[in-house]
């Protein structure tokens, strides 16, 4: 695995040429080895950090080529969708939190997938399926990438889709990771044309070093790249998307395809120790969940006790929890509900909150808490005090970090739902359908089915400031287990001092907010495990020393006395880090 392009070299201009920059990476592309360990990567130009090191190189190509990092997250995100085609791709959705160093603020842009506008929950027998046709809701990664190109990138969509084309054309290395995913996924793949002529060769999956191309979809890219990116929403793609979904009973429609928009919001903000913490919001809980949790963690003193102890662990696990129940009664999509942003992120509500736990025992799990206290008086309480736990959530999701030479920097995190989403592919055209109808509840709660609504999850891409400016970019992979990968990795740095890659490698926890069950890695001590059992965590699950199920961080930090640039890998996932 290539964590380190050129490291710390100095820029040279002939690398700003497009033909050289590709020239450079193709000789990388079929030569790169399989496997290898994580190791913190520095430098000083730019800096792109991805699940898989083929799409951090594609990013590298932008930013060679003069892009900067919306240019280069976009051509990253792209070409993710070819050598991790089971996290994400053209058929997924997601968001994004872009920080703009000219203008000292930040964007989030929402791409989140919409229910079809046929969809009620009475549309479906059983309520919307967890895969195949009547599982997939309207696309939003083309228009959400399209959208910060347009705005804040400098390049041109043909421009930053080439990497991902020649990917897609020429075929890449399957890595052990993307070989166990295409094993679990065997009978899935097998029972879709598209996706077993893909990934199948007579009927077989590809073992690690073998070459995986996937040329439907180069020519998929082709053509979004000669028509540009509204050709995915209207026109013969369109049509092809719309005529497989409702051949198959789904309930997609053209119309929906071409009223899609991709949204630009308000960061979701807070703050932790002097640092703001910028990320997504609404529909999406991680970023009020990650901003919720550390504020609550504020009144504690974490670094009086080991990273890897049962105090800390405790803290943490106590935090999140009770920012995950809030998750799970007040989020949706606010256009359809009225979320309480200003009192989940509020540090006046996060102090009533960190006063309810116990620091020396687990108790009793927490209700949800009452967030509408701190927010606006014309608005209502809630009216059910009850929440109802997600009904599906899923792994199957990538994050990418990017940051520029200028100080721009990206956290971009998009997903199919599911891996391989609803296990169908459009006929020739290579693009594999989210299944993110699953992730709607049912009639009376907030996240309920509506046309046109856009279902919650729990993605978190991140940026934290420091004085102002661009200090760490991460995010992660894996449903639930998001706000406790992000609030380890942030308060290992923050209040452990680790290095970047030390913060990501570090032991990690999931505990249920519904059930007092908790899982972590194997690394974690018995020592810390009996002592956790002696506070009250009465079941504990313990998974391998690196589990894919803890997610799958990707993330850069900005030394902010020397400005030198941080990367580290996930070595849960195959990730890569690149600088020059």
């Amino acid at each position: 695995m290539l964590h380190s392009l050129t490291q710390g070299a100095k820029r040279a201009p002939s690398w700003r040429r497009p033909g050289m920059a590709a020239a450079l990476v193709a000789l990388l592309v079929l030569s790169l080895p399989v496997v290898s360990l994580a190791q913190e990567v520095v430098g000083r130009n730019g800096m792109v950090a991805t699940a898989d090191p083929l799409a951090s190189l594609a990013g590298l190509e932008i930013l060679l080529q003069g892009g900067n990092a919306v240019d280069a997250a976009v051509a990253a995100a792209l070409a993710i969708g070819v050598v991790e085609p089971n996290a994400s791709g053209l058929g997924g959705e997601g968001y994004m939190v872009i920080y703009l160093a000219d203008r000292g603020e930040a964007v989030a842009i929402d791409f989140r997938a919409a229910a079809p506008g046929e969809a009620t929950w009475d549309a479906y027998e059983n309520g919307p399926p967890s895969s195949g046709w009547g599982a997939v809701a309207v696309p939003g990664t083309v228009a959400g990438l399209a959208l910060a190109l347009e705005r804040y990138g400098t390049m041109t969509w043909a421009e930053v889709s080439q990497p991902a084309i020649r990917l897609a054309e020429n075929g890449f290395r399957v890595t052990e990771t993307l070989e166990g995913v295409i094993l679990d996924s065997y009978e899935a793949l097998l029972g879709d044309p598209e996706l077993s002529a893909i990934f199948l060769e007579n009927g077989l999956p590809p073992m690690a070093g073998d070459v995986l191309k996937n040329e439907n979809l180069a020519r998929t890219l082709r053509h979004l790249a000669e028509h540009g990116p509204r050709a995915f929403y209207e026109g013969e793609l369109a049509e092809k998307i719309v005529a497989a979904v409702r051949a198959g009973g789904g309930l997609l429609s053209l119309a929906d395809m071409k009223n899609y928009t991709a949204i630009e919001r308000e960061p979701s903000r807070g703050f932790y120790r002097g640092y703001e913490i910028l990320g997504a919001p609404p529909p999406v809980g991680g970023g009020i969940g990650v901003v919720n949790a550390l504020q609550q963690l504020e009144h504690f003193d974490l670094s009086a006790s080991e990273p890897i102890s049962a105090r800390t662990l405790h803290l943490i696990t106590q935090a999140v929890r009770r920012a995950h129940v809030d998750h799970l009664e007040y989020v949706a999509d606010p256009a359809y509900w009225d979320v309480p942003v200003k009192g989940l992120t509020s540090r006046e509500y996060a102090a009533v909150r960190a006063a309810t736990i116990n620091e020396f025992e687990a108790g009793p799990l927490p209700p949800a808490g009452n967030p509408w206290e701190f927010e606006r008086d014309d608005l209502l309480a809630p009216t059910t005090g009850a929440y109802v736990i997600d009904q599906y959530q899923s792994p199957s999701t990538t994050h990418l970090s990017v940051v520029d030479k200028d100080g721009n920097a990206v956290a971009l995190t998009h997903t199919l739902s599911s891996f391989f989403g609803a296990h169908v592919a459009v006929p020739g055209t290579g693009i594999i359908l989210n299944n993110q109808m699953q992730n709607f509840n049912a009639p009376g709660h907030p996240n309920e089915l509506q046309p046109g609504k856009r279902p919650r999850t729990i993605i978190a891409p991140t940026i934290v400031l420091k004085d102002g400016k661009p200090f760490l970019v991460v995010g992660s992979p894996g449903a639930a287990r998001i706000i406790y990968a992000v609030v380890h990795i942030l308060t290992n740095v923050i209040d452990f001092g680790m290095g970047i890659q030390e913060a990501i490698d570090a032991p990690r926890t999931y505990s249920y907010a519904t059930s007092n069950r908790t899982e972590m890695e194997a690394r974690i001590p018995e020592s810390v495990r009996e002592e956790l059992r002696a506070m009250g965590y009465t079941r504990i699950d313990v998974r391998p020393d690196y589990d894919l199920y803890f997610g799958g961080a990707q993330a850069i930090l900005v030394d902010p006395e020397t400005g030198e640039l941080r990367g580290g890998a996930d070595p849960r996932r195959a990730g890569g880090v690149v600088t020059y």
